[in-house]
């Protein structure tokens, strides 16, 4: 009998699966030019994938030309305009769909007589146990052409036919399919040099805040102080509270309880503790103080989002003033 080899450890792998990423919400969007979409900046990822046809994308500082099978990532939804050319005057996609309607729910058909371009438009999320300083190296946008993933060929002949066909279970198979381009996309960007960062977002730091961010994260139970992790670290009060501010974006203290509430989160779905062992270990000395934090980060007590825990998770965005949420309810 032949053994068969163990693979080497792949990092990009790795963190792809750390990454989590679901698509939870789209449409498809059936345009014929001439056509335009304006879409304002929310703080919730966003995707468009081209099936057919192409499109221009405009940003307030680049523009970027998608083919069929090219696919955009916006991982902290950045205002932006599509368009079928640049003499086209995009409408308010809001609009749009409050003026034409979703057929079925999920097609919007918009746009003159001229050429047809098909665009699968949504928004996903990740894992929450994220850590901040790996979203922080998310740039504004990914691109990832389609002629970079030949393989994706009969990927997305799939996607064509599943998002045409109305079939029963269509939805679920457009998800699936788009999680798909969505990875390569993640993993073109990981292959830029940015997986070895990623794999250690630690890496990023230096010294005393290195010091604070890896005690919060790996004994976060603990009942720190900004005195106590001062000390730990070798720094005066202030000067913690204002390097961690600078390299992190937001207090130390802040920044604690949300690496408390995201291992909370982690194992109430995992369904294995009670709520007050679970309280306990995130380092809350009663239930009621625990349950109160955890309502207010995630907008619901954790009973019942232990209940929901099949639930698309929140993505944490970014702010130099702490985290916006968004989260999807499918």
């Amino acid at each position: 009998m032949t053994r068969l080899a163990s693979p080497p450890h792949d990092a990009v792998s790795d963190i792809l699966r750390s990454f989590g990423v679901r698509t939870t919400i789209f449409c498809v969007s059936e345009l014929r030019a001439p056509w335009g979409l304006e879409i304002p900046d929310e703080p919730v990822a966003k995707f468009h994938i081209v099936l057919s046809g192409r499109a221009l994308v405009h940003f307030a500082d680049m523009s970027i030309v998608l083919a069929e099978g090219d696919l955009i990532v916006l991982p902290r939804g950045t205002e932006h305009t599509l368009v079928d050319d640049d003499r086209t005057q995009p409408a308010p996609l809001a609009q749009l769909i409050d003026d034409y309607g979703l057929d079925d729910g999920l097609r919007l058909r918009y746009g003159g007589s001229g050429r047809l371009t098909r665009l699968l438009c949504g928004g996903f999320c990740m894992n929450e146990g994220i850590p901040d300083s790996t979203l922080r190296l998310f740039p504004n946008v990914l691109h990832a052409p389609f002629a970079e993933a030949p393989w994706l060929a009969s990927l997305l002949a799939d996607l064509n036919e599943e998002s045409e066909s109305g079939r029963p279970g269509a939805s679920a198979i457009v998800a699936k399919i788009a999680d798909v381009f969505l990875a390569q996309a993640l993993r073109v960007w990981l292959l830029d040099a940015h997986w070895d960062r990623l794999a250690d977002p630690r890496r990023m730091l230096e010294g005393p805040i290195a010091k604070a961010v890896s005690a919060l994260e790996t004994r976060p139970s603990e009942p720190w102080s900004l005195d106590e992790l001062a000390r730990h670290v070798g720094l005066s009060r202030s000067a913690l509270a204002m390097k961690f501010r600078a390299g992190i974006g937001e207090s130390p203290i802040r920044y604690l309880s949300r690496v408390r509430l995201r291992q909370a989160a982690y194992e109430l779905a995992g369904g294995r503790l009670t709520l007050h062992e679970v309280a306990r270990r995130a380092g809350y000395g009663t239930d009621a103080a625990f349950a109160k934090a955890f309502k207010r980060h995630f907008g619901k007590p954790p009973g019942a989002y232990r209940e929901g825990a099949g639930d698309p998770p929140r993505l944490e965005l970014f702010s130099s003033e702490g985290v916006q949420h968004a989260h999807h309810d499918g």
